[in-house]
């Protein structure tokens, strides 16, 4: 192998669930001292079919990685490099909540290794934050943003999209101030309200507490545009980064690099395969302790699989994928309806072709669900 691979950790837990979250979480930390050795243990048997890779990026995801103390973090880490060679200028990544956030703690991280910090802003609008059961305020996230850049930390935060109670002024501070606070990288996510019966149900009770679709699409674009004048690419369907600041371990993802994936859900690529763990922690725990690996997923990546990937995969990105490439996949799938609709999102100007690449534009990375989907 030749490129630099990358390492996932999957860190479950939170001190509370927020009303939004789809992801693998535990608000119940008994078992953390255990689940930290099962990482442990599971580095060590993956370790040997990795051992002839080189890792640039290691990305600590959860959860609430900043819910780590130091001393177990210092650990995590130790052992990890002495498993894998990861390289001395790697980017290392680590998730945080800003109430986590205190200057010490900062310190900590970037003493143990950590040079990269991903921040959950999501809102600096205290009703916007309350109304997903949030535990910091606006003033809380400024702190936090604050006080990584002080440490020399390099910033990313996330923003939501489509929050209740938001307006697409409340929003246009949001972008706007998290711009000027001297983060590197910015995400923006679209509220998946079909994910929390909680807030589907609010949303469908109040619609007036949410923006319109039409009004989230103009918010959005508006967004990219801020960003644009302020010195942020738009490098991903939600992601903008100043120049040479992208996510390197997230760009793993969509450029099928390989990457390994060690934790309860744990996703990865790697040999020719695609694995996924056990997403429940009572069976990530007994696994390990037998000493096995917790896949609930383990399939071979066939020729068609990667063709099929490269394309979902390299849409999601700016610079798009080879034209050849796309329309072969598409002339031989033979689906007529398929050819025509590709024709129609060009018309369109969902997608576009020039030096020999497709990409979309950005009213394409906006609609970009509706092309993927017939790929996937």
């Amino acid at each position: 192998m030749t490129e630099s691979a990358g390492l996932y950790v999957h860190l479950p837990y939170c001190r509370s669930r927020c009303g939004y979250c789809a992801f693998v979480v535990s608000t119940d930390d008994s078992s953390r001292g255990e689940y930290l050795e099962a990482v442990a243990r599971e580095a060590a048997l993956v370790s040997g079919e990795a051992s002839a890779s080189a890792f640039d990026s290691l990305y600590l995801g959860g959860g609430t990685p900043s819910l780590i103390p130091p001393e177990d973090l210092f650990r995590l880490l130790d052992r990890l490099r002495r498993r894998f060679a990861v390289d001395e200028g790697s980017e290392i990544t680590l998730e945080a909540n800003p109430e986590d956030v205190t200057a010490e703690l900062a310190a900590e991280w970037k003493a143990a290794g950590v040079n990269r910090v991903s921040v959950g802003v999501q809102s600096l609008q205290d009703s916007e934050l309350s109304a997903v059961g949030r535990r910091h305020d606006a003033d809380g996230a400024r702190r936090a943003l604050d006080r990584l850049s002080q440490a020399g930390l390099s910033l990313s935060a996330d923003l939501i999209l489509g929050l209740p109670t938001q307006t697409a002024t409340t929003f246009r501070r949001n972008v706007e101030e998290v711009c000027g606070s001297g983060v590197a990288h910015l995400s923006i996510y679209l509220l998946e309200t079909e994910k929390s019966r909680a807030v589907e149900e609010d949303r469908r009770g109040h619609p007036e507490r949410y923006l319109s679709d039409d009004e989230q699409a103009e918010a959005w674009l508006e967004a990219g545009e801020t960003l644009a004048a302020r010195g942020f690419s738009h490098y991903e369907i939600s992601n903008w980064a100043r120049p040479g600041r992208q996510a390197r371990h997230n760009v793993k993802y969509w450029t099928r690099t390989p990457t390994l994936g060690l934790g309860v859900s744990a996703h990865e690529l790697w040999g020719g395969r695609r694995r996924a763990n056990v997403s429940g922690l009572p069976s990530y725990l007994a696994s390990l302790r037998d000493a096995r690996r917790p896949t609930a997923q383990d399939e071979p990546v066939t020729p068609g699989d990667a063709a099929r990937e490269r394309i979902f995969l390299g849409l999601r990105l700016s610079e798009g994928v080879p034209g050849e490439e796309i329309e072969g996949w598409i002339g031989d799938a033979g689906d007529a309806l398929l050819t025509a609709d590709y024709a129609a999102w060009q018309e369109e100007g969902l997608l576009r072709k020039d030096d020999g690449r497709v990409r979309f534009t950005e009213r394409g990375f906006l609609l970009s669900n509706e092309v993927l989907c017939r790929f996937v």
